[in-house]
């Protein structure tokens, strides 16, 4: 609340771009912040399935078991150690079934994502990068592909269009609202990419919080522009089926992986354009996809 994304006094002359870059400076400096006030804080401690309930409880375990590995089998110290370690695992065992059942709610609405979370939690990892093949090389492949793209479709006829009825242009997004930004937010999926300075259930927790900031950041959305640092990705190469040769890099497809922020933008507006499409009545009724 102390930082500058709280007083709109610190941002409302400022460009989007340098907007972008005051939320990542900021945000980074509030975690910085907080892992040096403590410096024991645990890697377990941002981990989804272990909160403050979960440490307590193992904290309540090590004496106990000390205790007991000095103590007689039958003893009251053994007694009490076996019961505190069940009820911590029981713990976990709740823990855990309510990070999944959570994280499954909040995913039916993308059977993509739910498939990946599915698959992540019965094991089933995607097969990592062949060592053998570095960067550059990965860079020159996927170059070529976009190039033999271009190439094939240099030359093909130019898109039909059909008229639309009277009344059905879209002239202009409407003004987003601290209500549109924060409900957007609880809707992200509880991934974020290797550019994101926090991780993205930490800025779900505190959506009211920055949504007039992005708020303002969004103010884009008017003009038709989206900031330069939404259009930076990292590329990921990735198998385009299990059972290929990993050693070569035409087995591999690129993934980008773009900025929480900006597919958040995205979504926003995506929001606005299908509920434009669907009142116009544009969208095919028989749809599928």
């Amino acid at each position: 609340m102390s930082s500058p994304l709280c007083h709109p006094d610190a941002w409302t002359d400022l460009g989007t771009d340098v907007l972008v870059r005051l939320y990542d400076a900021e945000t980074t400096a509030v975690l910085d912040r907080s892992f040096r006030a403590d410096r024991h804080v645990s890697p377990m401690t941002f981990r989804p399935l272990v909160d403050q309930e979960c440490r307590l409880a193992k904290r309540r375990v090590r004496p106990l078991e000390r205790v007991a590995r000095s103590a007689d089998v039958n003893s009251s110290a053994v007694a009490g150690w076996t019961a505190e370690r069940r009820a911590y695992r029981a713990l976990l065992c709740r823990k855990r079934e309510a990070f999944w059942t959570s994280k499954v709610e909040s995913e039916r609405s993308s059977p993509r994502h739910l498939w990946r979370s599915i698959d992540a939690l019965m094991g089933r990892g995607r097969v990592p990068p062949s060592e053998a093949i570095g960067a550059a090389e990965f860079h020159r492949h996927f170059d070529a592909n976009v190039a033999d793209v271009r190439a094939l479709t240099d030359n093909a006829p130019p898109p039909s269009f059909f008229s639309a009825t009277f009344g059905c242009t879209f002239v202009n997004f409407r003004s987003l609202t601290v209500d549109d930004v924060a409900a957007a937010i609880r809707l992200l999926p509880d991934k974020q990419c290797a550019s994101d300075p926090i991780p993205t259930r930490l800025l779900k927790d505190c959506a009211n919080v920055v949504a007039p900031f992005l708020v303002e950041l969004y103010k884009s959305l008017q003009t038709g522009s989206v900031p330069a640092l939404f259009k930076a990705a990292y590329i990921t190469p990735l198998l385009k089926k299990s059972d290929l040769d990993s050693a070569d890099v035409r087995s591999y497809r690129p993934i980008s992986n773009l900025s929480v922020l900006s597919k958040l933008f995205e979504r926003l507006v995506a929001r606005q354009l299908l509920d434009h499409l669907a009142a116009a009545k544009l969208l095919p009724e028989l749809q599928s996809a």
